[in-house]
């Protein structure tokens, strides 16, 4: 009997410390609601308090300020995770399926390019698109993300297409099917889960990226979110606290969107392909 209560109090004090990790985690996004609908006067006075009354309209100057670059940032992201995800899936094809010489050392070196700081390739990199005449132009942003994400998605693709059935292509070829056709009727649909996976890990990449569009980006119309929410706050300072926070919670739906519709993918395709090796 004590060993059952034993296990008993062990899941107990298991599910209270999960409660509290998940309570920790949320504390930040409930602050930041909660600040959204309040005044200077409320937030400085009555830190955390309720809002009383709640002030929506800090939504509606919020939108009217920053829709601009969410839509900016939102077609950035899909435009260029839609080429990551395109290229990647042909060139995980290439080497999951395809033999050549010289196969096994270009993908190593490609994973070895990985390894390499983003940072460090920051100066070159914009000295590059400088001289190509894209930097200041919305495909600064496109072809830096489709460039930047290819090893990594062709590491992913390649990981995943590994474990598919070769006899299926086969069959496929043996009843007349090109090879454009196999890619396309065979591989893509067998692969969405990590071409999904993919999509949304290199859509919050470039949503959330800060750096590279604030250095290469100078007209606020082409700006994208990360950065559009400093100008925000440097056009409201501290006198608009409750604006700010709204701005951050409206910028944040975008994601939200992503992860409910692309979670059930992102994990199966995890699950499936990207953790093997």
């Amino acid at each position: 009997m004590w060993i059952r209560n034993l296990l008993h109090l062990r899941q107990l004090a298991i599910v209270l410390l999960l409660a509290l990790l998940v309570f920790l985690t949320l504390v930040p996004i409930l602050f930041m609601l909660f600040s959204s609908l309040k005044s200077n006067a409320q937030i400085l006075g009555n830190f955390w308090g309720l809002p009383a009354p709640a002030k929506w309209a800090n939504y509606q100057e919020a939108f009217a300020s920053i829709w601009r670059y969410i839509v900016n940032t939102v077609i950035y992201a899909v435009a260029g995770s839609v080429c990551v995800m395109l290229l990647s899936a042909v060139s995980g094809y290439i080497f999951a399926k395809k033999t050549f010489p010289g196969k096994e050392l270009l993908f190593m070196l490609m994973l070895v390019m990985m390894m390499v700081p983003g940072i460090l390739t920051l100066i070159p990199s914009y000295v590059l698109y400088e001289n190509l005449g894209l930097t200041n132009t919305p495909w600064v942003i496109i072809v830096s993300s489709a460039a930047g994400g290819q090893i990594f998605g062709t590491f992913l693709c390649r990981t995943f297409m590994s474990g598919l059935p070769s006899e299926l292509f086969e069959a496929a070829r043996m009843d007349g099917a090109t090879e454009t056709r196999v890619f396309f009727q065979v591989v893509v649909p067998l692969s969405l889960p990590i071409m999904a996976t993919l999509f949304i890990m290199q859509s919050v990449g470039v949503y959330n990226d800060y750096v590279w569009p604030l250095l290469t980006i100078q007209d606020s119309r082409l700006q994208v979110i990360a950065v559009g929410l400093t100008i925000f706050t440097k056009q409201f300072g501290i006198t608009d606290m409750g604006t700010q926070f709204a701005a951050y919670a409206i910028s944040s739906v975008p994601l939200l969107l992503i992860f409910s519709f692309g979670m059930k993918y992102y994990i199966q395709g995890m699950t499936q392909g990207a953790l093997k090796l």
